[in-house]
């Protein structure tokens, strides 16, 4: 194949109409056969080198492969790919979510976690895969009024409405957090968190005036760490009739910080000390070898008796055991027992460790509980708003456990316990009777504990020395 403009058959044409255009009559005629011939050659050649070029790069057998292969354009003509910035990457069009909104709220009572995520409008699908994940860690029907919980909630993009949960946390009790958090596949995962506290001692001492309450809450010692001392003595002590003016009082206990130093939780007493007007009592918390935690006087004597002297916290004797005249019935009648007024609601405790034989509504009893405890004792209880968890004949409770709440129910006035105490299937005077004690240590264990009595004694006297009212654990 050539490029060229005249082939050779081409000019041998125009050698033979030559003389015949010669002689020709017209000669112009033979100048239009000459144009004619010229501009076909022309059309011929330029198709000609247009298929040169597309078939140039073809190899043997093979079809071209078009235009983007020849070696000009490939040398001399870049290729358009984009209209912008070639170092430009496409980007498509993203609906970014709004940040996170943060929300508090504070348990209020009668409150419930699906009505409190109902209120930030989280859905109820959504609520229940939160409860369900929640309650592989804490039981949400737990949450307590002033329990403050922490979220964050997504707002939706458009056209979505449902907003959606994307944590929620809250401080469980003085030692625990709890978070709940969405994760990346949007499933929600329970933590737990246990803090660390701080054990610290605390010393407080002071003059009874009306109540110990008073005295000690005057002496800055906390509630919860005056009701744990009064629980210490509830054996050996009547608060309504042994506590007078100016006794005297002292208070060794363990207080647990967090990190900030503030009061997470009240630890036990370590040291309690009663200055009566006729007596003095010391009591001192000692652990014995088989694990076992109790308080015990100067002498290694157990302050823990076989049945408590009051079965009640805070109550006061509102009438005592005898004959009296019925408040309802009007005329004189033996009263079996003691009565405790208390607030209505008030924990009744069990007054030792036995067996309920009766826990029901008993006639003019009202709601009544029974234990039967050993050596021929039994103690009952009367007049009970209602029954603790869990209570029922034929179970066995050990000495504290809330058998029942005080109230009014059956032939009552009015909100109080009526407590009687029966040996040998006869009613006694509880304040009267002669309770078995406890455990008197004696060889090794004695020894110990007389060991930890002095370490406590002398914990004692440094807080005192320092004029302070705390300082940090360190064994004593």
């Amino acid at each position: 194949m050539t490029s060229s403009i005249f082939s050779v058959s081409q000019l041998n044409k125009f050698k033979i109409s030559l003389p015949l255009a010669k002689n020709s009559a017209n000669w112009r005629h033979w100048w239009i056969y000459v144009g004619l011939g010229l501009a076909l050659s022309i059309s011929i050649s330029g198709n000609l080198c247009a298929a040169d070029l597309k078939f140039s790069e073809s190899e043997p057998g093979e079809p071209g492969v078009g235009w983007q292969n020849s070696p000009f354009l490939k040398s001399e003509i870049p290729l358009i790919t984009s209209w912008g910035d070639p170092n430009d990457e496409e980007k498509e069009p993203k609906n970014l979510l709004p940040p996170p909104i943060d929300a508090q709220y504070t348990i209020a009572p009668g409150d419930t976690l699906r009505q409190v995520l109902a209120k930030f409008d989280i859905g109820r699908i959504e609520t229940a895969r939160v409860i369900k994940s929640l309650s592989k860690t804490f039981k949400p029907r737990n949450l307590r009024p002033g329990h403050r919980l922490i979220l964050q909630i997504q707002s939706p993009l458009p056209p979505e409405t449902q907003k959606k949960l994307v944590s929620i946390d809250f401080t469980a009790d003085a030692k625990t957090d709890i978070a709940v958090i969405r994760d990346g596949r949007g499933d929600f995962v329970a933590q737990r968190h246990n803090r660390e506290l701080g054990r610290r001692l605390a010393y407080g001492e002071g003059i009874i005036t009306s109540s110990l309450y008073q005295a000690g809450t005057d002496e800055g010692i906390p509630a919860r760490a005056l009701i744990n001392m009064i629980k210490v003595f509830s054996f050996d002590v009547d608060f309504q009739r042994d506590i007078q003016q100016n006794d005297e009082f002292a208070l060794f206990y363990e207080r647990l910080t967090d990190e900030t130093g503030t009061i997470a939780e009240i630890g036990p007493v370590i040291f309690a000390r009663l200055k009566l007007r006729r007596r003095e009592v010391k009591l001192y918390r000692f652990k014995l070898k088989k694990g076992e935690i109790d308080y015990f006087d100067n002498q290694g004597r157990s302050v823990k008796k076989f049945l408590l002297s009051t079965p009640t916290d805070g109550a006061r004797i509102s009438s005592g055991f005898g004959r009296r005249r019925h408040p309802i019935l009007g005329y004189s009648k033996l009263h079996k027992g003691i009565d405790f007024a208390a607030p209505r609601g008030t924990p009744v405790y069990a007054a030792g460790n036995g067996i309920i034989e009766i826990a029901k509504r008993y006639g003019s009893y009202g709601n009544y509980v029974r234990i039967r405890h050993k050596n021929h004792y039994k103690t009952a209880y009367a007049h009970l708003k209602g029954f603790g968890p869990g209570i029922k004949s034929g179970i066995r409770v050990r000495q504290r456990r809330v058998i029942g709440y005080i109230g009014s129910t059956g032939r009552s006035t009015g909100p109080h316990l009526h407590y009687e105490v029966i040996y040998k299937n006869r009613h006694v005077n509880p304040r009267g009777v002669r309770i078995p004690t406890g455990i008197q240590l004696a060889g090794k264990e004695y020894k110990r504990f007389k060991a930890e009595r002095k370490k406590i004694d002398r914990s004692m006297i440094v807080l005192r020395k320092k004029n302070a009212t705390d300082t940090k654990i360190d064994n004593y």
